[in-house]
């Protein structure tokens, strides 16, 4: 008979991503998952199957619970704090506001790319895939913007908008300020796309 799961799956990845986020994969321990979650290593081992399992679904619950929706932004300009400039505004305050409380973290996908993203390509694949997400709702919300644009002018305008918030990201970390002074930069970039029209 299979065993029942016991725990609250979405309070564990929660409190295994605070973990993952401060040490990163590599330096994460069964033993300092087991003290942040409350869970033994059988019930880590039993819900996840390993770390790396555990590791996997923090990732995509961080996509569906933080990125995802901070996108929508983005593509429904008609919310408050909508568009891109919306968007950018919003990011640089929830950098801020993540430094107060949790130290400068940075964005855990992008801090997952800089680790062991580098020699994995399932997460080369996850982390691709979100870039060109990201960049898709830029370009989306540019064109909200100058519905003129021409395709390949939206395309490189979209693709250095989404890098620039993807160096913000990883600088987050290490460098608050410059982190949002590149969001600044960005949104600053974006007005002057739009004056030119």
């Amino acid at each position: 008979m299979a065993r029942t799961q016991e725990f609250d799956t979405a309070r564990a990845l929660r409190d295994a991503r605070s973990v993952f986020w401060d040490k990163g994969f590599e330096s994460t321990t069964i033993a300092d998952l087991e003290a942040a979650t409350g869970l033994g290593r059988s019930s880590i081992y039993h819900g996840f199957e390993s770390k790396r399992g555990l590791f996997d679904a923090v990732i995509n619950d961080y996509m569906d619970t933080v990125l995802r929706p901070r996108l929508s932004l983005l593509t429904h300009p008609e919310e408050p704090g909508g568009g891109i400039d919306g968007y950018l505004a919003s990011l640089a305050c929830s950098l801020k506001e993540a430094a107060e409380t949790a130290g400068g973290r940075g964005c855990l996908l992008l801090n997952t790319a800089a680790g062991i993203a580098g020699k994995d390509a399932t997460l080369q694949l996850l982390i691709s895939g979100y870039q060109l997400e990201l960049r898709h709702c830029v370009g989306t919300a540019l064109k909200t913007m100058d519905p003129g644009q021409t395709d390949p002018l939206l395309a490189a305008r979209a693709r250095i908008v989404a890098g620039l918030i993807m160096a913000a990201l990883l600088l987050a970390r290490i460098n608050l300020e410059e982190s949002v002074a590149t969001l600044g930069a960005a949104r600053t970039q974006v007005r002057d796309w739009v004056g030119q029209r």
